[in-house]
């Protein structure tokens, strides 16, 4: 709109002259009166060319149209404002009956009711539960937007090959080739950009990042936090891991940040809908994450708080039957780990003592055992889960006052002298001789840990 187009409709009449005159004129009443009157029209005009009705006004507006339905009124002889027509579309829910849909698209497409507008509705309602309308809802709306932009609504030809079954994966491969950002996903099927978060976009940012560079994350992290859909990040980041070669600490920041913690089982669960290729890998790459974890844990205790690579090696060997682990150590400690590991594992999995000694215990939970490394060498100790022995060691452990709560006095061995005859189900093993030989077979048959 221009100037003059502005100064017609507001024709207050103003001008440098009277506004400096109004310092000595009187109050108009007459003349203010218009005005408001003129303001009462604009803002009437403004309520008339509104792009939709509110949702509760399309809701009553669609029970409006059920109960016609419901009653075999002819679609023909239902009229809709141009407003209801161009809202009609964005009321659709995930379980609409395919018959009353048809009965809707009749009285849309109905001369009078018609405009090209009304497709945007519709399309956001297909984009916005394309994983839950039927097949049938998913045919009906492509059709009448495919058949239309061949017509009246030419501005939506573009988008028609990108509604098809395949189409939001061609949309991602279509932007790569084109070297386009992924967040010109919507825009490009005439969404808003805001829009990424709907599901449709899914297998968009799935193509866009299938061979995503290793290492390189800050992109990914920021389409997964806007898209923000759990299937997405279910499919894309267990095939990224599969996929990686090494520990990757950033993938399994990203991985923690957007799923959860591998060690929390519940959160690594499948997806509703996930396929039997999509569940398996979600509990591979789980595997794998868990086995990072342990491999870098192990690595930190006992390089990093302390200096025993015999240990080091052993544990490494059996890392991937650890099925949890709790650091116990100081503050300094603690700080030592956060410079390798995600923040929200060192936070789950390290308990700060209120001793300063460097000393520290790493925990870690092998079948109904936990077995207990520390950082000073001398002994491990290993409890049953759950028993009196683990609970008296274990009864100030969220309180921890010094590392050496956690051995109780007085425990058996777990071999006698003939370590080939393990004895007890409970105690400790000195770091002495050949003990890798003696833990194995205690191992062995008490936890029955093999490797499989």
């Amino acid at each position: 709109m221009n100037r003059s187009e502005i100064k017609k409709l507001l024709d207050f009449g103003y001008n440098e002259d009277r506004v400096f005159g109004f310092v000595n004129a009187g109050f108009n009443e007459e003349r203010f009166n218009k005005n408001l009157e003129i303001l009462q029209g604009i803002g009437d005009k403004m309520l008339e060319v509104r792009d939709a009705l509110s949702d509760e006004e399309i809701k009553i507006l669609l029970n409006h149209l059920h109960k016609l339905w419901k009653e075999g009124k002819d679609p023909e002889t239902v009229d809709l404002t141009l407003l209801e027509a161009r809202s009609l579309g964005y009321g659709l829910t995930e379980k609409i009956d395919i018959d009353f849909l048809y009965f809707l698209l009749k009285v849309e497409e109905k001369e009078g009711n018609w405009t090209p507008s009304c497709l945007k509705g519709f399309l956001h309602s297909l984009l916005h539960h394309w994983y839950e309308f039927s097949s049938g809802v998913h045919a009906a709306i492509r059709q009448l937007i495919v058949s239309h932009s061949h017509k009246d609504a030419k501005g939506f030809a573009v988008i028609a090959s990108f509604i098809d079954d395949d189409g939001p994966a061609k949309l991602g491969a279509y932007l790569r080739k084109n070297n386009q950002s992924w967040q010109w996903a919507p825009p490009t099927v005439l969404m808003p950009t805001t829009r990424i978060n709907y599901p449709y976009f899914s297998d968009t940012i799935l193509t866009y990042f299938n061979d995503h560079p290793q290492g390189k994350y800050d992109e990914l992290l920021s389409a997964l936090n806007l898209h923000n859909q759990l299937r997405t990040d279910k499919i894309l980041l267990p095939q990224l891991i599969l996929e990686a070669e090494d520990f990757d600490k950033q993938l399994l920041d990203v991985s923690m940040k957007r799923i959860g913690d591998p060690f929390d089982e519940s959160q690594w669960a499948p997806f509703d809908g996930a396929n039997e290729e999509q569940k398996k890998n979600l509990r591979n790459a789980r595997k794998v994450l868990l086995g990072w974890i342990m491999q870098e844990i192990i690595r930190l205790f006992f390089e990093v708080l302390c200096k025993d690579n015999d240990r080091k090696k052993y544990w490494e060997k059996h890392s991937h039957k650890i099925r949890n682990f709790t650091v116990f150590g100081s503050v300094f400690s603690k700080h030592q780990v956060l410079k390798f590991l995600p923040t929200q594992t060192v936070n789950r999995h390290f308990r700060t003592v209120d001793s300063s000694v460097d000393n520290c215990a790493l925990a870690m939970y092998i079948g109904e055992y936990v077995i207990i490394e520390f950082t000073e060498v001398g002994a491990l100790y290993a409890y049953i889960v759950g028993s009196k022995k683990y609970q008296e060691a274990f009864k100030y452990v969220g309180s921890l006052g010094k590392i050496d709560d956690l051995k109780l006095p007085g425990m058996p061995k777990l071999y006698d002298d003939d370590y080939y005859k393990a004895f007890s189900k409970e105690g400790k093993m000195n770091h002495q001789g050949f003990w890798q030989q003696r833990m194995n077979y205690w191992l062995n048959r008490q936890v029955k840990l093999t490797d499989e």
